[in-house]
């Protein structure tokens, strides 16, 4: 039987989960340290968001347990009445991890100043002033001064990315969660947004990343896990699964992806 790893800020012991009679994960076991960048690649379907969502309680999960900075969350049933409040405060509680999704999920009605700096005023309760400030230094993190009052449908998409970016980071993380964050982009906006990732793992951000970016994954994670049919078919350094597949699956994997980049070049 797995224990909890105290060393770990992320811990996933025999995780389960379905969607009807679709099993999406099984049994799933994981450890993140803390300033550990992981990625997780494989296929369509293959379990990796529902993993993330999981993680993030934005999904229920049927079997096992979750362990984020030391504090133990348990299966839900989806038929108890009591779970969709008990959810309700796992998300409260959840306030250090934070989400950047594939779609960017900008309220367009706002200014780019505003859409990072509204979390900050609900969610922290801080005073206009003192969430303008932290807006604007996190905007200038991620590379957007000057872009304050601009409205997010004059923006590129990785700039749009890069503001989620910079509204998840104002709410000061010490747990990132990346859902294949430059799927919805064009092919020349994808480095600006890697670049941000890579600043950020740099700084020592725990993160867990869905990416389909290899290059991004054999340069900067510390650990690659590949999943297949909801299973961890592999995991280890980079150089290990890159340079040496072991799990046939991984191989095959590797190969299409390989050659889909040969045919894009």
């Amino acid at each position: 039987m797995k224990t909890v790893d105290e060393t770990c800020e992320v811990q996933l012991i025999n995780l389960w989960k379905s969607f009807g009679d679709n099993t999406v994960l099984k049994g799933i076991d994981l450890q993140v340290k803390n300033r550990e960048v992981v990625c997780l690649i494989g296929g369509s379907g293959s379990g990796k968001s529902t993993m993330l969502r999981c993680i993030n309680s934005l999904e229920i999960f049927d079997e096992g347990k979750i362990i984020i900075g030391g504090e133990v969350f348990s299966a839900l049933s989806a038929s108890d009445p009591t779970t969709p409040k008990v959810q309700q405060d796992r998300c409260a509680a959840l306030k250090n991890v934070c989400m950047v999704f594939q779609q960017f999920n900008l309220w367009p009605h706002m200014t780019v100043l505003k859409n990072v700096m509204t979390p900050l005023v609900l969610v922290k309760r801080m005073d206009r002033r003192e969430a303008e400030e932290k807006a604007l230094h996190f905007l200038g993190k991620v590379g957007l001064t000057g872009k304050e009052h601009q409205y997010p449908a004059s923006l590129s998409g990785g700039q749009q990315q890069r503001v989620a970016i910079a509204r998840s980071l104002g709410m000061e993380p010490s747990i990132m969660l990346f859902d294949e964050p430059t799927s919805a982009l064009d092919p020349e906006l994808v480095g600006e947004v890697l670049a941000v990732m890579r600043d950020l793992a740099d700084e020592g951000m725990t993160m867990i990343v869905v990416t389909h970016e290899m290059g991004f994954a054999a340069q900067v994670a510390d650990k690659v896990v590949f999943l297949a049919d909801g299973v961890i078919e592999e995991s280890g350094p980079p150089s290990e699964l890159f340079e040496h597949p072991k799990s046939p699956r991984l191989q095959a994997f590797l190969s299409t992806w390989a050659e889909r980049n040969a045919g894009l070049s």
